[in-house]
């Protein structure tokens, strides 16, 4: 007869450990984050290595040629920029009293040929055109008077008894005036023709012209102002934002150049990650880790079987294969119930708390978590009575001293005993295998 075993109703203890890394629960990355500047540093001191800090501690000194250049250069354009402004500011301050200026003298000007035009029109065109008609009537009479007065005369002489030569000079001297006297007619009509034809015309024009220029200049004056007011407003406008821009731009490099001094986020235990003094630093690269100590967890994978007795909040025992003499405890903070293919089954990441541990637990080490559970009222063969094959589970079972092989479906297991899901039933009989 084969040894068999009897399907039996009952509870089933589980004992699981699983495996994870002790990792801080708060820890920060220290890393070349520049606002402003994206080329090459290199590192010019390591101040410390690994151990304890305080958050401010220096870490790293790095630098860079082209980082202080750039930095001094933006300096001096800072600078230079704002001295500009203040320089725009000054000029606009005169530009506007200078345009006062210019617009009273415009204003003044106008004000002066319109009134000249007015005048003209009023009084100075009649007068001119009646003292060039003056002028000439004076001429004319003058002339009219020396041909009565030689007429006189020559009546007076004809019959008086004076010598020839003396009444010889008075005769030719009124003859001689009265020649003066058409010569002088004759250009006086001429100046009297040319100033109604030509001069008094372009006496009124000039008049005129005077006085719509002097507005065109007045109102050109206005305009020039207004855009003058414009234009200063925008160049100061521009000015002042091409200094904001360079500010930004400063803060920001000097924020870089502080940031080229790293320090100790928090406090905590350092781990620098540069190596060796002369290093180049590319952008985004971690310089160096700081972690918590008083604050560590374990980082890991549970099985399905670990998972039918643990949850989230559950506190399992915890030991540590590098230090077996510690023990403690683990709060599960995070279980991740979808899990990822591992060897014949799945793993579900998981998180865990430490606490009821010393200082001398560090990140990094392994934990085993040991995980207990009770799985009640369960249909439980012995482990070695049920074979596997390529995912398939089958027992050999005894009935009427036949034996028969059914397929199975399986649960948990403690290692001796194996959960049977489906396919038995209590008070059956398995055959066991032999030795």
């Amino acid at each position: 007869m084969p040894k068999t075993a009897t399907v039996e109703r009952g509870a089933l203890e589980l004992v699981i450990e699983r495996s994870g890394r002790v990792e801080s629960s708060r820890s920060e990355e220290v890393r070349l984050e520049l606002e402003a500047f994206s080329g090459p540093v290199t590192v010019k001191d390591i101040v410390r290595r690994n151990g304890a800090v305080k958050a401010g501690d220096p870490l790293v000194m790095l630098e860079g040629k082209e980082f202080e250049k750039g930095l001094e250069d933006l300096r001096v354009q800072a600078a230079e920029t704002q001295r500009r402004l203040v320089m725009q500011k000054e000029e606009r301050a005169m530009q506007v009293r200078q345009s006062i200026a210019a617009l009273e003298r415009a204003t003044l000007a106008s004000d002066l040929a319109q009134q000249a035009l007015e005048l003209h029109r009023d009084y100075e065109s009649k007068k001119g055109l009646e003292m060039a008609d003056l002028g000439l009537k004076g001429s004319l009479d003058g002339l009219r008077d020396n041909q009565d007065e030689l007429t006189q005369l020559e009546k007076m002489y004809a019959g008086t008894s004076l010598q020839s030569e003396t009444k010889d000079i008075v005769l030719e001297r009124a003859r001689r005036g009265v020649e003066r006297g058409e010569i002088y007619a004759k250009f006086a009509r001429r100046d009297n023709e040319i100033f109604k034809a030509i001069r008094a015309p372009n006496d009124a024009r000039r008049v005129e012209d005077q006085a719509k220029y002097s507005k065109l200049d007045l109102e050109s004056a206005q305009l020039q102002q207004r855009l003058g007011e414009i234009r200063a407003e925008l160049d100061i406008a521009s000015s002042a934002r091409a200094l904001r821009d360079v500010e930004r731009r400063l803060e920001k490099m000097e924020g870089d150049a502080a940031r080229l001094r790293v320090k100790a986020p928090a406090d905590g235990y350092v781990v620098v990650r540069v190596k060796d003094v002369g290093d180049q630093v590319q952008p985004r690269q971690e310089l160096a880790q700081v972690v918590d100590l008083s604050k560590l967890r374990v980082r890991g994978t549970m099985n399905a079987d670990a998972l039918r007795v643990m949850k989230q909040g559950d506190v399992a025992a915890v030991w540590f294969p590098s230090r077996p003499e510690l023990r403690g405890e683990a709060v599960v903070d995070e279980l991740v119930v979808v899990g990822a293919p591992e060897g014949d089954g799945a793993a579900f990441p998981f998180v865990a708390s430490l606490r009821s541990v010393d200082g001398s637990v560090f990140p990094g080490i392994e934990a085993r978590l040991v995980i207990r559970g009770t799985l009640a009222d369960r249909v439980l063969v012995p482990s070695k009575a049920i074979k596997q094959d390529k995912g398939r589970f089958t027992v050999k079972v005894l009935a009427d001293d036949k034996q028969a092989e059914r397929e199975v479906r399986v649960g948990a297991s403690d290692g001796t005993k194996t959960e049977v899901v489906s396919g038995l039933q209590a008070g059956e009989q398995v055959v066991m295998p032999d030795a």
